[in-house]
């Protein structure tokens, strides 16, 4: 049999997952963000759950539990883990630019 009939072997869990092309001739369409925009969503994203975190850290002061301020306390750590990442984040972006 010649080589161009020979079946191509491709996983079905490739096949499944669209990393593999459905026919052996096709090519697979691929799309790629641009690097510009990557960082921008990152600090974003970085930006918006620190702020969200510190809401939830004041919030957990306001609560009737018993171990609201351990809660609060602990949400501060990871507020304050964030914050610093997103100023980390922001250093490089600007650097960048």
């Amino acid at each position: 049999m010649p080589e161009s009939k020979k079946k191509q072997r491709i996983s079905t869990g490739a096949r499944r997952s669209g990393l593999a092309p459905a026919q052996p001739g096709a090519v697979s369409a691929k799309r790629v963000m641009p690097q510009q925009n990557d960082g921008a969503i990152r600090l974003a994203m970085g930006a918006v759950v620190a702020v969200g975190c510190w809401f939830m850290a004041y919030t957990f002061t306001l609560l009737e539990s018993p171990n609201r301020y351990l809660f609060a306390g602990m949400m501060t750590l990871i507020a304050l883990m964030w914050s610093i990442s997103f100023c980390v984040r922001l250093r490089k972006w600007q650097r960048r630019r």
